[in-house]
Parts: C-alpha cells; structure tokens; sequence
C-alpha cells in the first residue's frame, strides 16, 4: 500500500514541474512516507527527521520536508510540534492532493495538518511507477475491521471502494503502456465492493459488486499477462472468489491470507472473526481448486496473554498449512488500539524467543514447499538483470517465487520464458531458460462479461 502512495505522490509532483532526485541533499522537497505497523518504523521516522531538520535550518528554510502516511495520520499536529521544520503532515487519503497541500504550504506560510477524514476521490493523476513492467492498482481503500492490535483503521479510515469502470480505465492504460504484470490492492482486498450500492439481481443476497465480480471484470485487459492481488481477508474469502481464480487464466496460482496465530483464543481476542479451523479450510479449497498454489501468511507472536501452548498453536498451524511464506513479527503495541493498554503483555525476552523458534520453522516449511518445483519446467515473467550478477537474468513464476538463470536480463526483460528448475532454496529457485513464449492472445471481453456466475521520495524542481 505504501509503494502504490508513493507512486501516487511522485506523479502529483510529476505533474507540476518537479523531477524525481536520487540524492536527497539536492532536494528542494523530501517527502517521508511512514508506516505505524510497529514502533520500530516509527523510531526510524523521527530519527531521519532529526538530521533533515538539522539540514533545513542550516538552508535557512528553503527546504520542505512533508510527512505522509500511517505515521502522519496518527501523529498529527504532535508531529508539527515535536518537529518545527515539518512543513506539511498528510494521512493517507491526500496523497492524490500532495499538490495542493504544498501550495497551501507556500500561500499561507505555516505548517499544514491534512489528517481529517475524506471520501477520496478518483486520481487522475498518472503515479510515476517504480517499474515499467508490474505496477499496483488500488481497488479499495481503508479498513472497517478493528482487530485489537492494529492501527490500521485509525490511520487510513474507512473502506472505500473504487468504480469497476475507474479500475479497468487504469489497467487499460497500464497494459496499453507495456505492463505485463498488475497487483490489485486492498487493507482488504476480497471486502471489495461492501460499500457500493446495490444488491445483486440473482437474489443470492450478495452485494451487486464483489471482488469477484471485479476480477472477472478486468481478467480481458489486453496487455495484461498476470494479475495478483492482496492482502486478502479470511473473513471474506469465499468458495466463488476461490472458483473464480481457478477458472480465470491470468490469475496467478498465490494467495497472501494473514492468519496471525493458531489459537482460537488469541483469534478471538484479536477480534480476527474466524477460528484456526475456518482458515484450514480456506486453504483446503483453494488446494481443492489449485492443487499447487502457493500460499503466504503473516503472524505475530506474543501477543498480550499467549501463553507458550498458545504459541506451539501457531508453529503446528504452519507446519500443517504447509505455507510457502510467512511474514512474522512480534506485537508491538500501538497508540489508539485497545491491545496496548491490556496488563497481561508479555515480556519482549519471551516474544523474541518465540519469533526466532517461528522464523526456524517457517524457513523448514519453506524449504520443504520449495522442493516441488524441481525438475519442472516454470513460466517466468523476466523482470530485469540479476543485481548479483550481471551474466544472470531474473524474474517471477505465477508463484510469486524469484527465478534466477543464465541470460541477458536486458534483452528479455518483459518477456515469459520458460525454465527448467534445477535448484530449489527456500525463496528463489535457480534453473535454465528453455524457450521465450509468445504472449497470450487476447481475450474479447464478451468472454468475461458472459462468464460471471456467482519508504521515502525525494523530489527537485
């Protein structure tokens, strides 16, 4: 989410004149983009403040420094106070208004606190993309749940689903541009549509916009060879959005579905809305459907009252799921999240134990799940030369695994090749090119149509 507002930000700037720096002692605005997921990233944004704030008085104040995001929302004015030389604090939802903030900035000649809620309307605004080749779409903004650890919904505010025709103008775009490859983003992506009007006219009683729906929507967008989505909910993850992923040709075999722990217990008091079993099961129909889908999950550890048979919960969860990747982190408490305040927290000794016995058997998984890829011959989208080393190209299976293999990474960049997979490491696969594959003819969008059935920017002028 962060990267697509970062995007977004730098195509406002774009688009009054400014260019992007590479060296932020050259800017003339240097905008911070904040997450408040954890302390850790909070700790980080003001200790970058404090050297610019250093820099910008050395200036005499022809520097702006702006804050945007989670940070922001949630620090408000205190942000402004506990740091002067911040010129303008942003949640968010302005970050199609970055713009206009500025100028507000430069009008009035004061610090600038954008942070109250705001039904955010359609960018039109081109995001200078970080890639030429995958890019992200927002579908949905915003987050209705209130799990007791996450700061989320104060930060971002309420869901907001953007217009099926809005979604589909900016694939067009994308695929007309040379995208192959697009990422549909949501705090909840597969709660898509619960805000728009209407009901559906086959008397099912589901709303009349669904993430399916929309899925089958945008599947014909010629251009466009893969299309990804996350974070999902399991709240909202249904049998026909499963079928419809399965059916659909251009949706990639990788589901990201956070689980956070084992324990019904824990679930509950994360106020999470489903139970250890209901997430099996989500997981077993998709492998119903998908057989070799990859699957990632996030979890956290030490949470207020796990107990140590809580925590072994969600080692055997991993293990039984058999999860090709987990995102783990220890609680941390957050401002404005009832969590936080509860007595029984447990001692950071105990949640860096269990964080580093989880990470062990997340990489075993990993490395097991890993193993069915040898010997196969995989479609890899090439998304550029190896970093490490120059003679090797890389790029992504449908899986959502790094592929690494002998070639120029600068002539088959963009293109699906096929290689054949000789060495399988827990997060990237190695192998040999076999053949470059021709794109996939286009779909007539009748087809789709007839089928439904159920970080930091740095800019310079």
């Amino acid at each position: 989410m962060n990267l697509a507002d970062s995007e977004r930000m730098a195509g406002v700037l774009e688009s009054v004149g400014y260019e992007c720096s590479e060296d932020p002692a050259k800017a003339d605005v240097l905008i911070y983009n904040t997450c408040s997921i954890r302390e850790k990233a909070e700790v980080k944004v003001y200790s970058a403040l404090g050297k610019q704030a250093k820099r910008k008085r050395d200036r005499m104040g022809d520097l702006k420094i702006v804050v945007a995001g989670c940070v922001a929302q949630q620090e408000g004015q205190q942000l402004l106070r506990r740091v002067p030389e911040v010129d303008l604090v942003m949640g968010p939802q302005f970050a199609n208004k970055l713009d206009e903030l500025l100028e507000r900035v430069d009008s009035q000649g004061t610090q600038v606190c954008a942070t109250d809620h705001i039904e955010i309307s359609e960018d039109i605004t081109v995001p200078r993309r970080d890639s030429s080749l995958t890019a992200w779409v927002n579908v949905i903004y915003g987050c209705n749940e209130k799990c007791t650890y996450c700061v989320v919904p104060y930060t971002r505010g309420q869901e907001q689903s953007r217009r099926q025709e809005d979604i589909r103008r900016e694939m067009l775009a994308l695929g007309e541009a040379g995208y192959k490859e697009v990422t549909l983003l949501g705090q909840n992506v597969d709660a898509y549509g619960r805000d728009l009007p209407g009901m559906a006219a086959d008397g099912s009683g589901r709303r009349q916009h669904t993430f399916t729906d929309l899925l089958r929507y945008v599947h014909d967008v010629p251009g466009i060879e893969r299309i990804r989505f996350a974070t999902s909910h399991p709240r909202y993850f249904t049998d026909r959005l499963v079928r419809a992923c399965a059916e659909l040709p251009k949706l990639c075999e990788f589901f990201h579905i956070p689980f956070q722990s084992g324990d019904d217990n824990i679930l509950r008091e994360m106020a999470r809305g489903y139970t250890a079993a209901r997430y099996r099961s989500i997981i077993d129909n998709i492998r119903r459907y998908m057989p070799d889908a990859s699957i990632s999950g996030d979890a956290i550890v030490g949470f207020p009252g796990e107990t140590e048979e809580q925590y072994l919960a969600t080692e055997r969860l991993v293990r039984e799921v058999g999860f090709d990747r987990v995102n783990t982190a220890a609680y941390s408490p957050r401002p404005n999240t009832p969590a936080a305040d509860w007595d029984n927290q447990v001692a950071d000794l105990i949640k860096a134990d269990r964080l580093n016995r989880l990470n062990a058997v997340v990489t075993d998984v990993a490395t097991q799940r890993s193993q069915r890829f040898l010997g196969r011959t995989l479609e890899v989208l090439v998304e550029g030369v190896n970093p490490r080393k120059s003679s090797q190209a890389f790029g992504r299976i449908r899986h959502n695994k790094l592929v690494y293999f002998d070639g120029d990474g600068e002539v088959l960049r963009g293109q699906l090749v096929n290689v054949k997979i000789d060495q399988c490491n827990p997060y990237s696969l190695y192998g040999d090119m076999v053949e470059v594959l021709r794109p996939r003819a286009p779909l007539p969008h009748s087809v789709a149509a007839d089928t439904v059935r159920d970080g930091m920017l740095a800019a310079a002028l």
